[in-house]
């Protein structure tokens, strides 16, 4: 209660770096304890929250043991942030890259968006490890046939208003349901955290009867959906430049084995994956390239070669678990054995 009204009185307080800082101390506190009650090899930390990079700060300065901290995202250079909220950022992942003795990130395109404004010998400390995900996961999922009616696409996420948003797509198939009654024939699903926010537009857009917003649902019940998708859905936010952006959601459907639609920039970390993986992409503001690519999807239905190409399953393995989490234990290998040089 406390650290809510707190949150109200000073909403502000929130961009040091979250809300989770209210927990670096004590977090920071404990973990020293058990590092110095036991033999600790060294510590992770894994943003997001960007707190826990503050935690792990701490604790490496207490303790002097080898420090991993783990970047899914940019952190300063997040283009949903304030510039308020850059400015304080920046000075935290300087001081958290500086001391770190590594740093990882989940794209080439992150680490050269973030190291580019530090000294060229920290990025020798800087290693790309890719989401990754299980394979179990899409074992047992049952499969549609081509054909079914209407054809399904799914999205598991969460939107930014003014960011990352599904509007330009709600436009899309407004423009093919002017050409021709999309009703029976596609279907839209959005789930996720606030997702629903954006039901006013899908009516005012007359796509109300395409399109359904189920908010958040349980992870379980999210993969359920996206496996008897026939095709997945990613969104991603506009760039002015390359996108560094490679969400855990489109490592999350490769499972799946299903096409994978993506409105994200080019050139992007996204779209290099999807070029890859034999999917289709469009601008995520280009309304004509999203209706037109929607409708190459809707003609591959009709004449069932809606699938995956020959290419995917290659590409994908690249991004099991099994292989990824080699990759992180390499990583930690080479942090907790070498001497600390801070």
């Amino acid at each position: 209660m406390a650290v809510r009204a707190a949150w109200r009185v000073a909403p502000g307080l929130r961009d040091f770096p979250d809300t989770a800082r209210v927990w670096v101390a004590r977090a920071a506190l404990a973990a020293a304890g058990v590092a110095a009650a036991g033999e600790c090899a060294g510590l992770i930390t894994f943003a997001q929250p960007w707190s826990d990079h503050l935690v792990g700060l701490r604790v490496h300065r207490a303790t002097g043991l080898p420090w991993v901290a783990h970047f899914s995202d940019p952190w300063a250079d997040s283009p949903y942030a304030t510039p308020r909220q850059r400015s304080i950022w920046r000075r935290m992942e300087e001081d958290a890259i500086r001391e770190a003795s590594a740093v990882v990130f989940v794209t080439d395109e992150t680490a050269d968006v973030v190291m580019t404004k530090y000294p060229a010998e920290w990025r020798r400390k800087t290693f790309v490890v890719p989401h990754g995900f299980d394979a179990r996961l899409g074992g047992g999922m049952s499969r549609p046939g081509n054909r079914r009616s209407p054809m399904r696409i799914v999205y598991t996420g969460r939107f930014y208003v003014g960011a990352r948003t599904p509007l330009p797509l709600l436009r899309a198939l407004a423009d093919l349901n002017a050409r021709g009654a999309l009703v029976g024939t596609l279907e839209v699903l959005f789930l996720g955290p606030r997702v629903d926010e954006f039901e006013r537009e899908a009516k005012a857009l007359g796509v109300a009867p395409l399109v359904r917003f189920g908010g958040r649902v349980p992870a379980a019940e999210a993969a359920s959906a996206a496996a008897e998708a026939d095709v997945l859905l990613v969104i991603d936010a506009p760039s002015h430049g390359p996108s560094a952006f490679l969400p855990s959601k489109l490592i999350d459907y490769l499972p799946f084995r299903r096409p994978i639609f993506g409105l994200t920039p080019e050139p992007g970390a996204s779209a290099r994956l999807l070029r890859r993986l034999g999917c289709p992409i469009a601008p995520p503001e280009d309304v004509s390239a999203i209706a037109s690519a929607l409708g190459a999807l809707v003609r591959r239905w009709r004449d069932g070669t809606l699938d995956v190409g020959e290419g995917f399953d290659r590409v994908a393995a690249e991004f099991d678990m099994s292989r990824t989490a080699r990759l992180l234990h390499d990583v930690l290998i080479r942090a907790f054995d070498e001497p600390d040089q801070h």
